[in-house]
């Protein structure tokens, strides 16, 4: 099972949210943060890739995401309260921090970093923040319920660029509803961030093939510019990186050791 991994890892549970964690030595650590819809499951084969190259790295089931019960307030929640988690999980493993997000997930990274202060910063096909000019506004969801997640067919269409080969009756099942809250602070354009949080370096990796209506084309490289960030396109990449077979894990590894972030290979 491609998401199996996961389950193996030492779990540390948070308020309500909670960590998966790799057991290794050295810091600073990759702490991955999934976006809307999804869990920490959708991190499992990067786990796996990163403890067989001997980097710690730990994944976070935001509030009522990735199997957890979904609070009675679930609606309410927005990114701010998501990102609120992030830096609970942060202190939890302890040490500098790297934050990696997708999508929404890496909006809620660029939040968190006001707290978290990491010391590099990698966004994947990233949702982008206020201030960052000339992305179109989408309409709001409807706040009474939880916002229901994509059918197999418009998950392969937003997530996999419509790759038949995609499994994504299997995918799709395993998403779970979202709080219209936290998608509505991207629609909205309502949270603003700071490169200056970040004390070290950022990388923002884009999909060749992420065509998707809900990720412009260009938006990674405005949001690498606002950043300084290295921008890398993975060609035959879709909008979630993390769920196929691609070169991106690799790059990652590469540029955590040029930037010193993690120990050579020996």
């Amino acid at each position: 099972m491609p998401y199996a991994f996961i389950s193996t890892l030492q779990e540390i549970p948070l308020f309500r949210a909670r960590v998966w964690t790799t057991v290794g030595g050295q810091t600073p650590r990759l702490l991955f943060v999934h976006g809307g819809f999804h869990g920490a499951w959708c991190w499992s084969p990067w786990l796996e890739h990163f403890a067989a190259q001997n980097i710690p790295a730990a994944a976070i089931d935001l509030t009522g995401h990735g199997g957890l019960q979904q609070p009675a307030d679930f609606i309410t929640l927005s990114l701010v309260d998501m990102a609120r988690d992030v830096s609970a999980a942060a202190r939890a493993l302890g040490g500098d921090m790297i934050l990696a997000g997708h999508s929404l997930g890496a909006l809620t990274v660029m939040a968190a970093a006001a707290e978290v202060k990491p010391v590099g910063m990698i966004l994947l096909a990233p949702a982008p923040p206020a201030n960052v000019a000339d992305v179109r506004l989408l309409p709001p969801f409807p706040t009474e319920n939880p916002v229901a997640p994509p059918p197999p067919e418009r998950a392969r269409k937003w997530f996999f660029a419509g790759r038949d080969e995609v499994d994504a009756a299997a995918y799709a099942a395993r998403l779970c509803p979202e709080s219209p809250a936290f998608l509505n602070d991207l629609y909205s354009r309502s949270i603003t961030v700071d490169p200056a949080w970040t004390t070290g370096p950022s990388l923002c990796v884009s999909g060749g093939s992420d065509d998707s209506p809900l990720h412009h084309a260009g938006q990674d490289e405005k949001i690498a510019a606002f950043y300084g960030a290295e921008f890398i396109t993975v060609p035959d990449g879709g909008h979630c990186l993390m769920a196929e077979h691609n070169a991106a894990p690799a790059l990652i590894c590469d540029w955590l050791r040029r930037n010193g972030l993690v120990s050579p290979v020996s």
